[in-house]
C-alpha cells in the first residue's frame, strides 16, 4: 500500500459545476486542505463545494461561501469544524462559482493506495 501526497490546482474558467479533484481507483483519499482563491480584483463571488459520491451516484453539496471578496482566501477544512475529509475511489470534489474565471481552488491529499 503505498501513500502519495498531492496538491491539485485547478483554475475553475466556467459557473457549471467543475471537478476540481478525483479520487483514482484503488484509493481513499485524506483531504487536508481545499483552499479557495478569489483571482478577480474588483468581484465578490459565492462558491460552493459539492460531493459526489459515486457508491450512491450522488452530488451533495458540502458547504458554500458566500462574497468571498476580491483577492482573498478561503479554506473549507478548518479547525474546529471538518479538518479532514475521506474520499473513495472514483468520488469527486466539485465546485459551482458564481463568476467564471473567477476561483483557483487547492486540494492537498493524502492518497492511499489499496492494492
Amino acid at each position: 500500500m503505498a501513500n502519495v501526497y498531492k496538491n491539485d490546482i485547478t483554475s475553475v474558467a466556467t459557473t457549471d459545476l467543475t471537478t476540481v479533484y478525483t479520487c483514482p481507483a484503488e484509493t481513499a483519499a485524506i483531504i487536508k486542505s481545499i483552499s479557495i482563491f478569489n483571482v478577480d480584483a474588483s468581484t465578490s463571488i459565492d462558491v460552493t463545494l459539492s460531493i459526489y459520491d459515486a457508491s450512491s451516484t450522488l452530488t451533495k453539496n458540502y458547504e458554500k461561501k458566500a462574497s468571498l471578496t476580491a483577492l482573498t482566501k478561503y479554506e473549507f477544512l478548518q479547525v474546529g469544524y471538518s479538518s479532514v475529509l475521506i474520499l473513495e475511489e472514483s468520488d469527486l470534489l466539485r465546485v459551482t462559482c458564481s463568476t467564471a474565471n473567477g476561483i483557483n481552488v487547492m486540494v492537498s491529499v493524502l492518497q492511499q493506495d489499496r492494492t
